[in-house]
């Protein structure tokens, strides 16, 4: 798959790293239900990719910092544009998914989904329960009940472009330096299809010590690496179209922040499905990923060609 030996050695880092970051976590009892622990946990791991981006290109490469594509000049902002867009259709489009599967077609795995003051209301009690003292967590609902449901879920997803855009970049640096920076780089003569079935699996692979933790998938610790494996595969091909596309990684920072940052709301419209199945990093977010992969594909006549075709840089840039 990777017959570069400078690959392997990126990969040998990137894991060696973000893994032990992770066993030692792991070791002393930190779960994704541990708070702040986590949280830390999870940052550091993060990092593991970037710093073996680093150490291999600059220390064992010897090659400069552009080809890690941090460089703004020649940034194809039009394309950063579409990614944002795409970026911000995900929720909704998982949203959509649940509806269909679930409401509509009785498929119970996916759960249901509403978008209302109602199940807000709802949502709300259920994640503070225990947490904020009830009377403050009244005030909170009627404070929602006095804005359209539509609104709160428009506003929730600006909110999470604009927090990718600002906070969550240097944590989204983490990985998409290593992936989508030195990875990309490195492979960025194969043809896409190849490209991105080959960094999906070891993007995906690499979560799994914070999936055994709990994360995304709760009680499904090793079902829950097989579903991130392929949750990963079909993110890697919208990330690897708007990392080819805009000539830098900030466009895929972008992408990556938005989700990670918008993840989070399905939690007020969504319910009663199960962790693989109705969930934005399930069977759901999967086909809704698809759906727009499927879009890029069709709209993107140059991507598509390269995605088929033996080389990628001369097909799009």
């Amino acid at each position: 798959m990777f017959p570069d030996k400078r690959i392997l050695s990126f990969l040998g880092l990137a894991f060696g790293i973000s893994w032990t970051i992770a066993g030692i976590g792991l070791a002393f009892g930190v779960r994704a239900t541990s708070g702040i622990p986590y949280t830390v946990m999870a940052a550091l791991v993060m990092l593991g990719p970037a710093l073996a981006a680093i150490i291999q290109q600059r220390l064992l490469d010897k090659a400069p910092w552009s080809g890690l594509g941090l460089q703004l000049r020649g940034t194809r902002w039009s394309v950063v544009a579409w990614t944002a867009c795409a970026a911000i259709c995900i929720v909704p489009l998982t949203l959509a998914v649940v509806h269909v599967l679930g409401d509509l077609m009785g498929m119970s795995a996916f759960g249901m989904v509403e978008v209302s003051h109602e199940r807000i209301a709802i949502a709300v009690r259920e994640l503070a329960s225990g947490k904020i003292a009830e009377a403050s967590i009244q005030r909170q609902v009627e404070r929602l009940s006095t804005v359209p449901a539509m609104f709160i879920l428009v506003f929730a997803l600006g909110a999470a472009l604009i927090a990718a855009m600002t906070f969550n970049l240097p944590f989204m640096l983490g990985e998409e330096l290593g992936w989508r920076g030195y990875l990309w780089q490195r492979t960025a003569a194969w043809n896409g299809a190849r490209r991105v079935g080959s960094t999906g699996l070891v993007w995906g692979l690499w979560h799994a010590p914070l999936i055994a933790a709990g994360h995304n998938y709760p009680g499904e610790p090793l079902l829950g690496i097989v579903m991130m494996v392929l949750f990963c595969l079909t993110m890697a091909l919208l990330f690897d179209w708007t990392r080819t596309r805009s000539m830098s990684i900030w466009s895929s920072c972008l992408l990556h922040g938005t989700i990670n940052g918008s993840a989070g709301v399905t939690a007020l419209f969504m319910w009663q499905g199960h962790p693989l199945v109705g969930s934005i990093a399930g069977l759901a977010g999967v086909i809704a990923v698809l759906v727009l992969a499927a879009a890029v594909l069709l709209l993107d006549g140059s991507y598509r060609r390269s995605f088929l075709g033996s080389t990628t840089n001369d097909a799009v840039h």
